[in-house]
């Protein structure tokens, strides 16, 4: 690349340059996208966020076009051009300040004569530099930076006078019908700790948040939708240049995805096929006709909830955009797999590992090539723009209210969105505290609440968060036929053996799934019954392997004879088989519920099944549970009945056991005002995600196998120094043992 001139992106090796990589033609796409996103669905995000667009519209869209139109100035510094031009003194080199805050910087220096394209609003100035700032949110980039890393000069150059800087502000000039830019000459900034960069950007803060502070909510929630559609301009803008780098209509791809709803009829043909000629049951029929904002859904396994669903989006939403969040990617996967896998529905399915799935799951072959993580959801975020119908990871929609990246690029797809939560008893704390934010702060969009029951705190705060709204919390029970249908009986097993129980039952051509709380207990318990060759499914093989052991476990219990499974937690919710005897460790109410779901699946009112037998194993050692936890499960435990056990019994049981309500969760996208940093969805997981050495070689020759090579394992002592190969830790050989049947584990 050529070092005269000013560059926003790098070109790949082979990859030929064109104009949309230069700083200027980048800042000009950006710009082009915003305007065709605000086109197509600037009141949609007004309206979620419950702002009037008659009010709002012309404050949204001049600080939206104003922010994409600069939002890159910063990349005129001499570190970040150094840095993708690959120049010898700057190849080994960190960037001493990151570019969205050198933006800051310069925009500050011109904001008299940038404040006309904002109405001379220094508020709304304000909200541009706070949306510029934040356009590239991650958990590793404090906000505002504190000082420089490690290794990166210790001056900064800004190349103001450079003819491409000059160029952007004519350009900035003619579009926002500004005076003549005025002259900047080169500027150089000193980044050591009491240099003239980092004590300059916490009085920047202080001052940001004192504005922050005085205005009215819904200036507030204004400013989160500025800073998405900054985020999501910013994709489309860098990614339809990289994909159509000469075709002129690129731009009517915007347009055209965010127009791409359901069509009239499309649901209902969903509806139709899963019905065929049978008659809806009249619980379905009460979802369906909900208009409520917030409708929600008690009802056990086996209700028939899933399509009462799609009914209800049928009915009420049929041209909106329905999201359809599960809790897991194995759940969406069999969702998306279930109803949506048809060749005349317009449907996707959007997780982490959609593209193994794909591929290994469901033969489409329809795995996408990406060159990283970062770049694959960007992709996915923009299919997901024209996709009417979606099945995902409820991290794609809640994603946002933690400023996740999948949240933030969907953004305008979201505003347009109708959503169905499913399994929200599942949900941890943190997870369940983002959905209350959800429904509090995006009161306009329609949202469908399914799970088998909830605890007593967790419904009073839903309860009380919808009262707060006006709207009145009714739920929707499950029909008493199937809720009253026994399915369950305990089975106390001596000594705390469950041996004797599933030997029995393997004897008699049954089928048994023992779930266990770790990895470490699965492959004890395999070991004790080796020579019922049992099959084992945890999360510690390679995903492929993972797919495959799924799919293994599937198989055995839908053919004839006997099957033995153990499993750990990650049998929960995916596996749709039914078992006629489930061994569980004494684990969570809600993980237990999750468990007996997998037992006894398909009796039915009119095909009873006997009661089938489970047996909860007490442990010496809670994790990865709290001892509290494990207390609040034997007394769910002891209000069952000892036989004749069915979900009602299960939901108030658990409506009964004393809980914590939840606490209010703070929203890094709808609390963080000047300041964009990075939460995590979900309670933290001490996990960590590595590539074996020796897989190193199919990665190398194939990069789109990387997803189906990732092996997640407990941190091991130096794993911290080991070379990392896009991102993951890349495990020495001598380091882990494998078996494509049992897993992997750490050599000691």
């Amino acid at each position: 690349m050529d070092p005269n001139r000013l560059w926003a992106k790098s070109a790949r090796d082979g990859e030929v340059l064109h104009s949309s990589m230069s700083l200027s033609q980048h800042l000009q796409d950006v710009y082009e996208a915003a305007v065709r996103i605000l086109d197509a669905t600037g009141d949609d995000q007004l309206i979620a966020l419950d702002l009037c667009p008659e009010v709002y519209r012309d404050r949204f869209r001049r600080c939206v076009l104003l922010a994409a139109a600069v939002h890159d100035l910063g990349k005129a510094n001499d570190h970040f051009q150094g840095m993708i031009c690959r120049t010898r003194e700057r190849c080994d080199r960190s960037q001493g300040l990151r570019h969205e805050w050198v933006t800051v910087f310069m925009i500050e220096r011109l904001q008299p004569w940038l404040l006309p394209a904002v109405g001379n609003s220094e508020v709304d100035f304000a909200f541009v530099e706070w949306a510029v700032a934040g356009h590239h949110p991650a958990i590793t980039h404090a906000s505002p930076p504190r000082d420089s890393p490690s290794g990166s000069k210790p001056e900064l150059k800004f190349s103001l006078s450079h003819a491409d800087f000059r160029s952007a502000l004519d350009w900035l000039a003619v579009e926002f019908g500004l005076e003549q830019p005025p002259l900047q000459s080169d500027v150089t900034l000193d980044l050591s700790t009491l240099g003239d960069v980092f004590p300059v950007l916490r009085t920047w803060e202080k001052s940001a948040h004192k504005i922050w502070n005085k205005l009215h909510r819904n200036d507030q929630r204004l400013v989160a939708a500025v800073k998405n559609c900054l985020v999501a301009a910013d994709v489309a803008g860098s990614a339809l240049p990289k994909v159509a780098p000469n075709d002129p209509n690129r731009w009517d791809w915007i347009t055209a995805s965010f127009s791409d709803k359901p069509h009239p009829g499309e649901l209902q043909a969903i509806v139709a096929h899963r019905l065929r000629d049978n008659a809806p049951r009249t619980f379905q029929c009460r979802v369906e006709n909900s208009s409520a904002p917030v409708t929600f859904v008690k009802a056990g396994c086996g209700s028939g909830k899933t399509l009462a669903a799609y009914m209800w989006a049928a009915k009420n939403h049929p041209m909106r955009r329905l999201y359809f969040c599960y809790p897991t990617t194995g759940t969406a996967t069999e969702g998306f797999k279930d109803y949506l896998f048809e060749p005349d529905v317009r449907a996707d399915l959007f997780h982490s590992r959609r593209d193994v799935d794909f591929e290994i799951i469901l033969s489409t072959g329809a795995d996408a090539e990406n060159a990283d993580a970062d770049e694959a959801i960007q992709i996915d975020s923009l299919d997901a723009w024209s996709t009417p119908i979606v099945a995902c990871t409820v991290d794609t929609v809640l994603g946002i209210v933690q400023n996740n990246k999948r949240g933030l690029f969907a953004w305008p797809a979201l505003a347009q969105g109708a959503f169905v939560f499913d399994e929200i008893h599942a949900y941890d704390d943190r997870l369940f505290g983002a959905l209350l934010r959800f429904l509090n702060d995006l009161p306009s969009l329609p949202i469908l609440l399914m799970t088998a029951s909830l605890p007593k705190a967790r419904e009073d705060a839903l309860r009380t968060m919808l009262d707060d709204r006006g709207i009145e919390l009714d739920p929707i029970p499950g029909p008493k036929e199937l809720e009253e249908l026994p399915r369950y009986k305990k089975a106390i097993a001596a000594e705390n053996d469950p041996l004797p129980f599933i030997c029995e039952t393997l004897r008699n051509n049954g089928k048994v799934l023992w779930v266990c709380n770790t990895v470490a207990r699965v492959m004890e318990a395999a070991k004790r019954l080796s020579e019922c060759h049992p099959l084992i499914y945890h999360s510690r093989f390679k995903y492929e392997d993972r797919v495959s052991r799924h799919k293994a476990v599937i198989d055995a219990f839908g053919g004839d004879g006997p099957a033995l499974a153990i499993c750990s937690q990650v049998a929960e919710m995916s596996l749709d088989l039914s078992a006629d005897l489930l061994v569980t460790d004494l684990a969570t109410v809600p993980a237990l519920i999750q468990r007996l779901g997998r037992l006894n699946r398909r009796t039915t009112p009119d095909a009873p099944i006997p009661p089938r037998p489970f047996v909860v194993v007490e442990l010496t050692n809670p994790l990865p549970y709290s001892s509290e936890d494990l207390d609040a499960a034997r007394a769910w435990l002891g209000r069952l009945p000892n036989d004749n056990i069915c979900q009602t019994d299960l939901a108030k049981a658990w409506e009964q056991t004393s809980n914590h309500p939840p606490e209010r969760v703070d929203s890094a996208w709808l609390d963080g005002g000047p300041s964009t940093t990075v939460k995590e969805l979900r309670d933290g997981s001490h996990g960590i995600t590595v590539l074996m050495e020796e897989d190193l070689p199919r990665v190398n020759a194939n990069r789109k196998e990387l997803g189906k090579l990732t092996l997640p394992m407990l941190p091991t002592p130096g794993w911290e120094s080991w070379p990392r190969e896009r991102g993951l830790p890349l495990a020495p050989k001598e380091a882990i043992t494998y078996d494509r049947m049992q897993g992997a584990e750490w050599r000691k």
